[in-house]
């Protein structure tokens, strides 16, 4: 999905087009009346149009989620585009993807614009899971709705620089690639007692029962990375113990939040800790280098990381 909207900015029509399936049953939803298109004949003419008319743009990705469950995927995006002449409008955009010659291919997309319910609908509706709690009488058990709490170390892992190396691999190279890295993950986070999470795009989310199994872990990871065949690359691991919200598939709470903005802190080839999960360990087990200080994006304040050395 990055890649996708990487290209669409860039008014890159002959990589956009890449990304879309050749079924029939493509559809494109659009924010105009008159844009439902199907399949390619209708899709894919109309996009090569609207990339040319929209020309190039500056685009931040104010969020984006993306799931797969076996050959099927689905994503949504929030995106902020802001042309040349400085207008900036922000959309929204679901797609449906499913895995074509190992290559994830948009099957359905419906791009919106955020309007405020008063306009649609007349009147303030319920808007966030904040204002849903805040209307319930205060006695009311509303948490047991989101699942089962309790204490985690969380692990987060992400490929730097994955966007040029995808480019310059190509697609169907780039999948092999991201598989292998991935089972190869999987099999050591599970030989410490971990279970996979999640896995986002180039990265993954990782749970374990102790703090200790996590930093094995990401040792291990490490290891394995640098040791892997070409084309080689470097990973970026955080940790962070904290209690969660533990749904049937996800783990949600600031927890999360906080492990994965440890992630992003980290170099290439590096692993970060909290202080939190660094004082949980034995410091007779592992090895740490010279705390840092940082601050975290969304997050008060700042907060010292410990680098693991894992060599």
């Amino acid at each position: 999905m990055r890649r996708f909207t990487e290209a669409a900015a860039r008014g890159d029509i002959d990589v956009a087009k890449k990304f879309y399936s050749d079924s029939k049953d493509l559809r494109g939803i659009g924010t105009d009346e008159h844009e439902w298109y199907r399949g390619p004949r209708e899709a894919m003419p109309i996009m090569e149009a609207h990339t040319r008319e929209v020309g190039t743009y500056e685009s931040e990705l104010l969020r984006l989620e993306a799931f797969e469950e076996g050959s099927v995927g689905w994503a949504a995006y929030e995106q902020r585009r802001t042309s040349l002449a400085g207008r900036s409008v922000v959309y929204r955009r679901t797609l449906v993807l499913e895995l074509e010659s190992g290559m994830w291919k948009i099957v359905h997309t419906h791009v919106s614009v955020p309007v405020p319910n008063l306009e649609t609908e007349g009147f303030e509706m319920t808007r966030t899971l904040a204002d849903l709690v805040g209307s319930i009488h205060a006695d009311a058990d509303f948490s047991l709705a989101a699942g089962l709490s309790g204490t985690a170390t969380l692990m987060f892992t992400d490929i730097v620089d994955s966007t040029p190396l995808s480019l310059s691999l190509g697609e169907a190279v780039w999948m092999d690639t991201i598989t292998t890295h991935f089972d190869a993950l999987q099999r050591v986070v599970e030989s410490e007692g971990g279970s996979v999470v999640k896995t986002l795009g180039d990265g993954g989310m990782y749970a374990f029962e102790s703090g200790s199994a996590a930093l094995n872990a990401a040792k291990k990871i490490q290891q394995t990375v640098t040791a892997g065949p070409e084309p080689r690359f470097q990973v970026r691991v955080g940790v962070h113990t904290g209690d969660v919200m533990q749904t049937e598939k996800d783990y949600v709470g600031a927890t999360v939040a906080k492990a994965a903005r440890v992630a992003a802190a980290a170099d290439g080839g590096q692993v970060l800790v909290s202080s939190t999960t660094a004082g949980l360990v034995n410091p007779a087990e592992f090895e740490f280098g010279s705390p840092i200080t940082v601050e975290l994006k969304g997050m008060d304040g700042t907060h010292q990381l410990q680098p693991l050395i894992w060599s």
